[in-house]
């Protein structure tokens, strides 16, 4: 379950305060947070993709629970904890907005970035490439750690990856359907954003539609899982490494 107490959402982002925030240990230790109890783990998740692609709406609908019906700022930042099996996982959502505020401001915050959702439009093919240049650049780009401490543990950190084709109802849509017939293109299947996702060796895979809040609560809710996996989900990993079939063990 997602507690809803402790969700908000920030427009008008300052990234200077915000990349302080996320690298001074002082400050990290006054925002630790603490439910029923217990220290809670955060997770830092950055949104990656093309202009059109839906990711801003995507986490406007996770964090309101609907649809945008104006238009939106073009950074967000969402916070959510989830709690779960008893584990409770505080999620930071960062939208940085179009590819060039991506690009600029995106590779110092990739030291302290735990996962990257990385989306595609599945009407156009394009923002696949799209994507997969800005996630090119930031592995090229990132900065050092910009945490002032000799030891640190984001260093060398490899951040979990998730692909989401987003804009998902289009594919039940007649208008777009006539569309893309009419300009001999065709949308981007399941099984297509399958072997996309297994192509970037991503952790997880997955189909939303904002517009309808399809997927949405799961995408976000996965992290959770893969922060803390499951009895079954971490004795299912074991067998895939050793390459025998789950039913077999």
């Amino acid at each position: 379950m997602s507690t809803g107490c402790t969700s908000t959402l920030a427009v008008n982002i300052d990234w200077v305060k915000v990349l302080t925030e996320l690298f001074c240990p002082e400050l990290r230790k006054q925002n630790s947070l603490r439910l029923c109890g217990q220290k809670v783990v955060t997770a830092n998740c950055l949104m990656v993709g093309g202009p059109g692609c839906g990711k801003t709406s995507l986490v406007f609908a996770y964090d309101t629970g609907t649809f945008p019906n104006t238009r939106l700022p073009s950074e967000l930042i969402a916070e959510r904890t989830i709690l779960k099996r008893g584990k409770a996982l505080h999620l930071r959502i960062l939208d940085t907005g179009p590819v060039y505020r991506i690009l600029d401001v995106a590779p110092k915050l990739m030291s302290a970035i735990d996962v990257i959702i990385f989306c595609f439009d599945v009407s156009d093919r394009g923002s696949m490439e799209t994507a997969i240049n800005v996630l090119s650049y930031l592995e090229l780009h990132s900065t050092d750690c910009l945490c002032c401490e000799s030891v640190c543990s984001t260093k060398n950190k490899v951040p979990k990856l998730m692909v989401v084709g987003a804009k998902s109802d289009l594919r039940s849509n007649q208008d777009t359907l006539f569309e893309m017939f009419d300009s001999k293109k065709t949308l981007v299947s399941q099984a297509e954003g399958r072997t996309f996702s297994d192509r970037l060796k991503a952790d997880s895979y997955h189909e939303v539609s904002a517009l309808y809040h399809e997927g949405v609560d799961e995408l976000f809710d996965e992290i959770h899982n893969l922060f803390f996996p499951s009895f079954l989900e971490r004795f299912q990993d074991f067998s895939k490494k050793l390459n025998v079939p789950f039913m077999a063990l």
